[in-house]
Parts: structure tokens; sequence; C-alpha cells
């Protein structure tokens, strides 16, 4: 590898150019160019390493002058000294380039002593200021790096003891989605952006800095003028310039009464007053005040407690029991910890746990919980109690811990208990942080037989892509739908369209913080069948709970299993998977399953698609329970026009799959088809009325050797048909 450091020579004279290239190589790489326009082109492909330009002032295409002018107006050019060539007497041009720009001057004729010298010293003095510099500032932005703003912080308040100063800190708000949604190049943008506001956006001549990733800190004069307003302003040109339309930033403000503070603690300060408006929509300024300094001093005292209050045993495991809105009964439970602290009594996770999620904490205590919570499983099945599955919690911070689900199972295999008992929740919120990391550790955990639960679904970024890519089994509902379905009245429920999408995702749904029997009835009414809540009960200490276990009638029974139980069971859950919720047929994995059993190979198969007509017009006018119950009223007209050993399935929306074997001729098949479209076509409606009913069908024959993906295909074309030139009909 070639260290040897490069040095440009411009000079349109060729003997003065080879003479000073021959009394360089003997130290340097050397490149040439004969004016300054060529000079620039060699610079737009090697600025980064040359090191050092020798310049001669008077040459064709582009003089020195010109040349220097257009160097210095490049800010990485800038960087680069520039060493110019003059005659003995050249006194008025080396000061004329001097004020150009150049960094120093050479006579001719060349001395090699004099120019080796000249050019060791020029190089050394650029290095040592481009570090120092790259000490001294932030490479991005261009601002004060920590160290060296908090030393000119230092000396400004010591040299101005009697000027009033705000210290302001800002946070960009779901920076790290910014960076993986659009692009770390955008990322960086908003940084440089921010940056520029900082130092130009704001009144007077602040002082800023980069204390790290997306954190910027400034000390700026006490003023007249309306500090929030002017930082409302900045991020409103941030946003519009960037384009990121969700840009939202965040400022904490400490107002510096005692200069002789350390300026870390003010920093701290005015972070912490950033960091208390996090997430809070509308409030993009806060000042820290008595209040917000009490409570860090509270997190100090905690976090000086919690090693031994984890060695004492202080941290208690509450259980809150799941219901089935079937059979009213216990079917699991979600394990909660709190913090029996010796002087401050019981602590609600969220007086701790943001904190620890901060410090790093979170990870031991996660593990504690585990633990305790499989051996408390393991203490029920030695004592005779029906088991329960329970869920954990999975922090943001745990899907970075090594082969986690092999930590997983070394707990359950200690305390002899499956997998499939122990639950494991993650925040959807976790999904916006590191989603590829996310993905694959809950892959390598669901395939070590964890079952997945998504937690507070639809209170962050929910997103069909996250249901799509992560290997979930429950979604956890936040009952803010719900809440905000009966308060504005919504006739088009959010809530029934989550449950439906889960249902057909064959997602198992679990409503949480239930507080109402009028809740749990509209819970029942969209299929949603777990819950649990304050209504059923609140989260109960260990023996408080066991109360529940100890009566087996009310536990829900597939969850109190013996050995010669499970192959019922399965047989049983198996069905319930394959079975679609609404209309009882089977839905799209049921008919997969069926399929798989039936012999292709027979003659005379018939596979018809039908189609709701008019289901999404019913569906505006009498809403989705009239919808619905159309949907209901097919399935039945299909079941009383299939024979018992056809296939029925709705496969989803408003879709019907019917094949039949044995079915005798097209024709036969043709009129099978008509047949159904015409007794749905006059059944009567019930509490849809207004809702004519009407569907379209399309219908092929398995050929001989054709593969049922290839019928189906020509039956789906045969549908498109039919509803292209007349609705209400069955075409093949």
């Amino acid at each position: 590898m070639n260290t040897r450091r490069k040095i440009l020579v411009v000079e349109d004279n060729i003997a003065n150019r080879l003479t000073l290239c021959k009394i360089l190589s003997q130290e340097y790489g050397t490149l040439e160019a004969a004016n300054g326009q060529e000079a620039l082109e060699i610079l737009s492909q090697e600025a980064l390493s040359i090191s050092l330009i020798f310049l001669d002032i008077w040459m064709p295409v582009m003089d020195g002058y010109t040349f220097l002018k257009r160097v210095k107006a490049d800010q990485i050019l800038a960087a680069i000294p520039v060493i110019v060539a003059t005659q003995s007497d050249g006194e008025e041009e080396a000061v004329k380039a001097l004020s150009h720009g150049a960094a120093d001057f050479i006579t001719k004729p060349y001395k090699p002593g004099m120019i080796l010298h000249r050019a060791a010293s020029m190089i050394s003095q650029r290095e040592t200021t481009a570090l120092i510099n790259q000490m001294e500032y932030d490479r991005l932005t261009g601002l004060y790096s920590q160290a060296f703003f908090y030393q000119r912080m230092r000396q400004m308040l010591q040299q101005n003891p009697e000027t009033q100063y705000d210290l302001l800190c800002s946070n960009v708000e779901k920076f790290k989605f910014i960076n993986e949604a659009l692009g770390l190049a955008m990322g960086d943008q908003v940084l440089r952006l921010i940056a520029r506001e900082l130092q130009s956006g704001l009144p007077g001549e602040p002082l800023c800095g980069r204390l790290r990733a997306d954190i910027f800190v400034c000390m700026i004069e006490r003023g007249s003028f309306n500090l929030e307003s002017a930082l409302s302003r900045a991020t409103e040109r941030i946003c519009k310039e960037s384009g990121v339309k969700s840009f939202s930033m965040k400022w904490g403000v400490y107002a510096i009464t005692d200069i002789h503070l350390p300026v870390e603690q003010m920093c701290d300060w005015a972070l912490l007053a950033c960091n208390s408006i996090k997430g809070k929509r509308g409030q993009i300024v806060a000042v820290c005040n008595d209040e917000l300094r009490q409570l860090r001093l509270k997190e100090e005292a905690l976090e000086n407690s919690m090693e031994s209050a984890l060695d004492t045993r202080q941290f208690e495991i509450f259980y809150q029991p799941k219901f089935s809105l079937r059979s009213n009964r216990i079917c699991g439970a979600e394990a909660m910890v709190r913090w029996n602290h010796p002087t401050l009594g019981f602590l609600s996770p969220e007086k701790f746990m943001p904190l620890f999620e901060r410090n790093g904490f979170i990870t031991r205590l996660d593990r504690y919980i585990w633990e305790e919570v499989a051996a408390t499983m393991h203490d029920w099945d030695l004592r005779g109690m029906p088991l329960v599955p329970v869920s954990v919690n999975i922090s943001r911070a745990d899907i970075y811990i090594a082969d986690l689900e092999v930590t997983l199972l070394d707990i359950g295999r200690r305390h002899q208990i499956k997998p499939s008992l122990l639950h494991l929740e993650i925040a959807e919120t976790a999904y916006t942080e590191d989603h590829r990391q996310l993905c694959n550790v809950l892959t390598k955990l669901h395939g070590a037989g964890f079952p997945i639960e998504l937690d507070d679904f639809g209170s962050g970024y929910s997103s069909l892509n996250m249901l799509n890519e992560l290997p979930i089994d429950i979604l956890k509902l936040d009952m803010q739908f719900l809440k905000e379905e009966q308060e504005q009245g919504n006739r088009r429920s959010i809530l029934s369209f989550v449950v439906s999408l889960s249902r057909w995702l064959d997602l198992q749904v679990i409503a949480e913080g239930v507080e109402s029997a009028a809740q749990v009835e509209r819970l029942r009414n969209v299929g949603c069948n777990l819950a649990q809540g304050h209504y059923f009960s609140p989260p109960l200490p260990r023996r408080e709970f066991e109360r529940f276990l100890q009566n087996v009638d009310d536990v829900e029974e597939e969850n109190a299993l013996k050995d010669d139980d499970i192959l019922e069971k399965t047989r049983l859950l198996e069905a319930a998977a394959y079975e679609d919720y609404l209309s009882g047929l089977l839905n799209r994995r049921g008919l997969d399953n069926a399929l798989a059993r039936l012999d292709l190979a027979r003659a005379n198969i018939a596979i018809f698609i039908f189609d709701m007509d008019n289901l999404k017009s019913c569906n505006d006018s009498k809403g989705h329970t009239g919808g619905d119950e159309m949907l209901r009223r097919f399935s039945g007209i299909l079941r009383a026009h299939t024979r018992g050993g056809d296939i029925i399935s709705r496969i989803g929306g408003d879709e019907f799959v019917a094949v039949m074997p044995q079915m005798r001729s097209l024709e036969s098949a043709m009129k099978k088809g008509e047949e159904i479209c015409r007794a749905f076509r006059n059944s009567r409606p019930t509490i849809s009325d207004g809702c004519a009913a009407s569907c379209s069908a399309g219908l092929a024959i398995l050929q001989a050797g054709e593969s049922f993906e290839a019928a189906f295909a020509r039956a789906d074309r045969a549908l498109y048909r039919a509803k292209r030139n007349q609705k209400g009909v069955c075409f093949a």
C-alpha cells in the first residue's frame, strides 16, 4: 500500500514543472497540471488524497488567482494548503496571492532544500490543524464536539458573568425510524439542517454543539424574543426543507442561574426537560424546573438501590388473569412486576421501568422475572394445580442478548416448563426501533416453540407490514380502539376490522384494559373472544391468583389438559384453526387442508368461486352488521345446496369456494351454480332489509392431469366474465 503523501504541481512551463516534480519526488508522490482548469479537474477526483499544492501564478486558460478563488469557495478544497511560486522580485505578486488564500510562497529559481523544507512544514501544519479540528468539531454538522462545547461554554460563562443565558437541548422524535425508513443519507441531511437552524435560525450568536447522535445543545443569550416561537419556526423549516412530513423535535430549556455549576450538569438538566415531553403531541418545549429536578433526584435514588433490590427480592410478580369471553373462564395470565420498596412502598412499573430501560438494568430485571415465573409454574404443577399459559415481557434491550432463545429454553428446561406455556410479549414500538433485529430474534424464539404476543397493537406505528413480517401468534389490542369508537359513535368500526384482519391472518386477539360490561359485549359482537382488565380482575399477588387456579371450574378446560387429553385437544384446536369465525365454513387454511386429502385424480370435480355482487354497498348503507348477516345467509344457502362430501369454504372477504366431486357433466355443474345464485337471490333478508341479495359465480371442471391451481384460475376468469357481463349468474 502506497502511503506517500501526494503534491499537486500546477505550472504551465514544462521545464519548471519537471524540475519541481523531480525535487518533490524524493519524498512525495506528484501529480501535474498545466493550468488552473486542469488542476481543478484533477482535484475533482483526487482532492482527499492531495496534501499540498504548488501553484504558478501566470498561466493560460486559468491563472493562479482565479484558481485560488475557486479553491477557497469549496469547503473541501479550501482545506488543502497552497504554496505559490513567484519571481525573485515578485513581492507584490506574493502579497496578492496570500490575500487570495495562499498559505505561503517560494521564489524562482527553485532551491531543492528550501522547497522540501517548506513542503514538510506546510503538510505537518495542515495535518496538525486537521487533527485539532477533528477533535474540536463534529465532522457531519460542523458544530462543536461535546468536549469542546463544554470548554467554550465554561469560557463564555467566566468571561461574561453578568450575561443571562439559556441552555437548550434538542432531540429528534423517532430519529431511528427516519434512518431506517428513509435511509441514512436522509438522516444525515436532517442532522445538517438542524445544525444550520441552530447557528443561523435562532436570534443572536448562539454557541452550538452536537453531543451525540441526534442530541444537540445550544447556549443562547436570554432576550426579549419568544423562545418557544423561535424553536417552533426552526422545527417547521427543517420539516419543510427535509421533506420528512412526520419530523418532530423536542426542546428542553435550562435557565442558567449559577455559572459555577458543572456545565455537564446543566446539560443534564436541559436534556431532562427535553425527555420529559418525549412522545407528547403538541408540546415541543419544556423548561427544567424544581419538579423535574426532584424527579431526577428520585430516579438517582432508585438507581442507587436497584441492585440491592434485586438481590433482596424486592421485585414481586403479580398475575392478571386472561378470560375467555365464550366461557367466562380463565385461559391464561400476564406476569407483571411491582417493586416493594422498603421506604416508598409498592411502586408500579411506570415509576421505574422507563428508568431501567434507559440505564440498561431492564435486561437483568427481565431475566429475574422469567426465572420467577417459570419456578412458580413448576411449583403449581408439583402441587397438582392446572397450568395456564403465562405471558412475560421481552424488552427492546432483550432482543440484543446473544442467543436469547437458548437462555429462555434453559430456564424452561430447569423448571420443566414447556415453551408453549411461556408466552413472550413484545411491544409494537420495538418494531420501529430495529425491525430487522427484532424479526430475526422473534423468528428464533418462535421456532423454539415460544408463542409470540404483540402488545399494545394500535397504540403506535401499527402497520400491516409488521403483521406480515413478524412471527406473531397473538395480538393484544389497545382498548383505545374501543374507547374512541364509543366516544365518537363511529359507524365504521376499526376494532371490527382489526379483529377480522387478525382472524384472516390466523392470529388470536386479546383485548386488554377492559373496564365495563358494555365493552365486553362489544368485543363479543366483533368476534374477540379473549380479554383481560379490571372488569375481570386487577393484577394479583401470586397467592391470590392461585385461588383462581385451585377452583378447576374457573379454568378454561383446554388449559387444564392431562397427557391422555392431548390428542383430542390437538384435534379440537386444529378444527378451530380451519374454521372461518363468521360463516362457520372452512377458512383458507381449512380449504388447503381439505384439498390435500382429496384425490384430485378423480374425474368430474367441479370448482365454483362465488362473489357477493353488492356487499360493499350493503356495508355502506347498513353498516358491517348488515354485511355480516348477508355473508352468514349465503353460507346457509351453500350448506343447503351442497352434499356432505363437498368442500365449501369462505376464503376471505366476500369470496366463497365450493369444490364438488362426482359432478356428472359441465351442464349439471352450470345448473348447480345457477341454482345457488337463484336461491340466494330469492332468500329473504332479515336485519339487512334493503340489501338486495345477489351473487355471481365462476365455474371450472378439473381436467385430467391439470393442477387444482390451474383449474381455480380458470374459474376465477369465468367469475370475472360473469361480473363484467351479467351479475347474478354463473359462467364457465
